[in-house]
């Protein structure tokens, strides 16, 4: 290799160590780094939530005026499409929010706990396909219920939320407040 080439290898070498090398961020840098992608999320969940809710409230409404007769098959329908374009849109949102924590570097006395969370939330976002999967077979508006009611996507949010008010727990016993939202998801 000549010097000609070997000083722009060198140099990109070395800007890829640096980068794989990054330094964990100090505790009050990385609870409002959390808080703001946290707060982004939670802004866009509830969002895409209350567009679901209004779709399927408006559409439904508009079929029971007209009721001519099969208002159930209807809202079946009505209800497993909006809800199958509802958890699509959330596994995208979930999938940018996981992005953007799991490139933070914790401080090592909420590595644990960070680790945990973003395990959690992966496999909540994780379980979304075979939720839909599992309503897109749905017949009827209690196998829809019965398919979220029953599934990891729903199993998840317990571990996601007891994982989410331990990291909060452990910023706290350190003398960093953070907000995660975990009581409003």
């Amino acid at each position: 290799m000549t010097v000609k080439r070997f000083v722009p290898a060198a140099v990109a070498l070395a800007f890829v160590a640096s980068a794989c090398s990054s330094q964990a961020l100090p505790l009050p840098e990385y609870a409002s780094a959390m808080e703001e992608a946290t707060d982004a999320y939670i802004v866009e969940s509830q969002a895409l939530s209350e567009t679901f809710q209004n779709a399927v409230t408006n559409q439904i409404s508009d079929i029971v005026e007209r009721s001519d007769g099969s208002v159930e098959s209807q809202a079946t329908d009505i209800t497993k499409g909006e809800m199958l374009q509802y958890l699509s849109l959330l596994e995208d949102a979930m999938g940018r929010y996981l992005d953007t924590i799991s490139l933070l570097t914790p401080p090592a006395v909420v590595s644990a706990a960070h680790d945990d969370y973003v395990a959690a939330f992966a496999g909540v976002g994780g379980a979304l396909p075979e939720a839909r999967l599992s309503i897109s077979s749905a017949g009827d508006l209690s196998d829809i219920q019965g398919a979220l009611a029953g599934s990891d996507f729903r199993d998840g949010q317990y571990r996601l939320s007891s994982t989410c008010r331990s990291l909060e727990a452990v910023a706290r016993s350190e003398g960093t407040g953070l907000d995660l939202g975990c009581a409003r998801r």
